[in-house]
C-alpha cells in the first residue's frame, strides 16, 4: 500500500548561493507580492550583508511559511489583481515600520499584524524572522468590514498571542500533514484569524471615514495655500502630505485625479476674479497667475467648464443689476435694441 503524498513543500536557503547571488535570488522568490530593495551600509554605499531561509506549505487555498530574511525595503505600489490576497503575519523576530496607504505604521517584535496586498505600502524592516499565512480574499467575501480594516491591523496583545500560539503549532504540524488534510486546516486557519482579527478589524473599518476625511481636508488646504503656485503639482503634495503617488490618486479619484481637482479649483479662483468689477487685470494675466501654461489652454478649460469663454463671463458680469420692474422693462428693451443691431 503506497502511503499519501504529504502537501508540497519548498525549503529555500540563501547559504547555498554565492553572496553576490542572494539578494536577486530572493528578489525573484518574492517578486508576485513585493517589489524589495536591499538597504545600504549609507547613501551611496555597499548593501548590507544579507541572508534568508525559507519554509513553505501549499494547503491547496493558504499558503504557510516561515521566513528568516535580512534587512530591506519593501514595495507595493500598484496592485496586482492576480496576487490580492491577505498576509497574517507573526514576527517572532524583528518587525517593520513605513506606510501602508496614508497611515504611518511601525510594527514590534512578538507582534501580529495583517496586510491587505490589494493595497499600497512602502515599508524598511532590519532583520527578521517571521511566520506568513496568506489566505485569498475570497475566504473572506462575506466580510466587507474586515476586509475594510485590516491593512496595516496589528492586534490587540491577547488576540495576537492567542493566534501566534495556533499559527506555530500549526507550523510544526506541517511537514506531515496529508493532502486530504489540507482543506480542513485551511478553513479552520480562517476561523481562527476571523476570530482573532474580526473586532479589531471591524472597530478600525469604523472610524476609516474620519481618518480619511481628515487626511482629504488637509489636502484641500494645502492645494488652497498653493493654488497659484507654479511649484504646486503632485510630486510637491506628496512630499508635503508625505505620501505616495497612489495614496494621493485614491483621495482624488472620484474627482478624476489630483491634476484635475486643481484645475477646477484654479477655474473657480479666476472666475471669482471675473465676476469682481474691481479687478482690472487681462484675461491672459489672470490665466498666468493662476498657473494655466497659456491664455489658449485657460479658454479651453474654462468653456468646457462654464459654456462659455472668459470674455463673455466678464461681460456679463459687468451687466448692471436691475432695480425694479420699470428697469428691467428698459433693460430688456435695450438687449432687444442691441440685438437687433447686431
Amino acid at each position: 500500500m503506497v502511503d499519501e503524498p504529504t502537501i508540497p513543500a519548498v525549503r529555500f536557503d540563501s547559504e547555498w548561493l554565492e553572496p553576490n547571488d542572494r539578494f536577486e535570488a530572493w528578489r525573484e522568490a518574492i517578486a508576485p507580492v513585493f517589489d524589495v530593495e536591499p538597504l545600504r551600509v549609507k547613501d551611496g554605499g555597499s548593501p548590507v550583508r544579507f541572508a534568508s531561509r525559507i519554509e513553505a506549505y501549499h494547503l491547496g487555498n493558504m499558503l504557510a511559511a516561515s521566513v528568516h530574511t535580512g534587512a530591506q525595503r519593501f514595495y507595493r505600489a500598484r496592485p496586482n489583481h492576480r496576487v490580492d490576497h491577505l498576509l497574517v503575519q507573526v514576527h517572532r523576530q524583528g518587525g517593520y515600520h513605513g506606510r501602508l496607504d496614508d497611515s504611518a505604521v511601525r510594527v514590534a517584535p512578538r507582534h501580529v499584524s495583517l496586510i491587505d496586498l490589494d493595497r499600497p505600502l512602502h515599508t524598511e524592516s532590519g532583520e527578521t524572522d517571521i511566520l506568513n499565512v496568506m489566505l485569498p480574499r475570497d475566504l473572506f467575501s462575506g466580510q466587507p468590514a474586515f476586509l475594510d480594516g485590516l491593512h496595516g491591523l496589528v492586534l490587540e496583545p491577547a488576540r495576537g498571542a492567542f493566534l501566534a500560539d495556533y499559527l506555530a503549532a500549526l507550523m510544526r504540524r506541517l511537514p506531515s500533514v496529508k493532502a486530504h488534510e489540507a482543506p480542513e486546516l485551511s478553513r479552520i486557519t480562517r476561523d481562527m484569524v476571523l476570530a482573532c482579527c474580526a473586532e479589531d478589524a471591524e472597530a478600525r473599518a469604523r472610524v476609516q471615514p474620519s481618518i480619511q476625511a481628515i487626511v482629504r481636508r488637509r489636502l484641500e488646504d494645502l492645494i488652497e495655500r498653493e493654488l497659484v503656485s507654479p511649484r504646486l503639482t503632485p510630486d510637491a503634495l506628496c512630499r508635503a502630505a508625505g505620501m505616495s503617488r497612489t495614496q494621493l490618486y485614491r483621495q482624488f479619484e472620484q474627482d478624476g485625479g489630483v491634476v484635475r481637482y486643481i484645475q477646477r479649483r484654479r477655474l473657480i479662483r479666476v472666475k471669482r476674479c471675473l465676476d469682481d468689477p474691481t479687478e482690472h487685470r487681462s484675461i491672459g494675466e489672470l490665466a498666468e497667475a493662476h498657473g494655466f501654461r497659456s491664455l489658449a489652454h485657460f479658454s479651453r478649460c474654462f468653456r468646457e467648464r462654464y459654456g462659455c469663454s472668459p470674455r463673455d463671463a466678464r461681460d456679463f458680469s459687468r451687466i448692471p443689476t436691475v432695480s425694479s420692474e420699470a428697469d428691467a422693462g428698459n433693460t430688456v428693451n435695450d438687449w432687444v435694441r442691441r440685438l437687433t443691431r447686431c
